[in-house]
């Protein structure tokens, strides 16, 4: 059996039986045709996050694609890659921010997280002030000046896996990268899968994990869906 037949029964499997075992196998199937487009668009962006973009747009093509107008699976997804272009554009403004700010942000979020681990709670602007040796009147007016980016740096939100198709599958390769110990963790910390959301207590005490491994997992969970979002490092 060829690539090209390989691929269309992959893709006829998927397609009737639509699950992350499925999409895994096609997505690595295709591999080959993904990497190619993440070095091409890489420029200045991290390869994580157009890799991202690439498999989003893969899991389009696989929708569209309709071998009875005889075109090859590898064809038609190889069109779709040309989008994955567009991310640059899309990141050009976020990346033009001067260096110092971007280390200051980078610092504030640091500390905030920090603090939001020590006390369980979001921290006041004096804790970050003390923390930081800034003023609280520069803490308020950082705060407010990056309340977009702030909350788009946010590690994860209850809410996450709620929102449009694109969320929703890149989740899906978060979610299939994560051993089946940490599965169980995610979905209760997201509501994945419709799960309920527990808080730490209720996480630490359902899967006996104390403070130090859950505030592991956790960055880690963290770390993965800042890469799959593309709100990782640029470097």
């Amino acid at each position: 059996m060829n690539a090209s037949d390989k691929d269309t029964e992959y893709w006829k499997e998927w397609k009737k039986n639509k699950n992350p075992q499925t999409l895994s196998t096609l997505l690595k199937q295709v591999k080959p045709i993904i990497h190619k487009a993440t070095m091409i668009n890489q420029g200045s962006l991290s390869p994580a996050v157009v890799e991202a973009e690439a498999k989003l747009q893969a899991v389009k093509a696989f929708e569209s694609y309709n071998p009875n107008k005889g075109v090859k699976l590898s064809t038609h997804l190889t069109n779709y890659m040309q989008k994955v272009n567009r991310l640059n554009y899309k990141y050009q403004e976020i990346y033009s921010v001067p260096e110092h700010r971007r280390i200051k942000f980078t610092s504030f979020e640091q500390a905030r997280e920090r603090l939001h681990d020590l006390y369980g709670r979001e921290p006041t602007d004096q804790e970050l002030a003390d923390e930081l040796r800034w003023s609280t009147s520069e803490v308020n007016r950082f705060r407010l000046e990056n309340r977009k980016e702030l909350s788009d740096s946010q590690p994860y939100s209850s809410d996450i896996h709620k929102n449009d198709t694109r969320d929703k599958t890149l989740l899906s390769y978060v979610y299939n990268d994560l051993s089946p110990q940490q599965k169980p963790i995610f979905e209760h910390t997201i509501g994945y899968n419709n799960q309920p959301v527990y808080n730490n207590s209720q996480i630490r005490k359902k899967f006996d994990l104390t403070q130090g491994q859950l505030s592991y997992v956790k960055s880690k969970f963290k770390n993965m869906i800042k890469d799959a979002f593309g709100m990782g490092s640029s470097n």
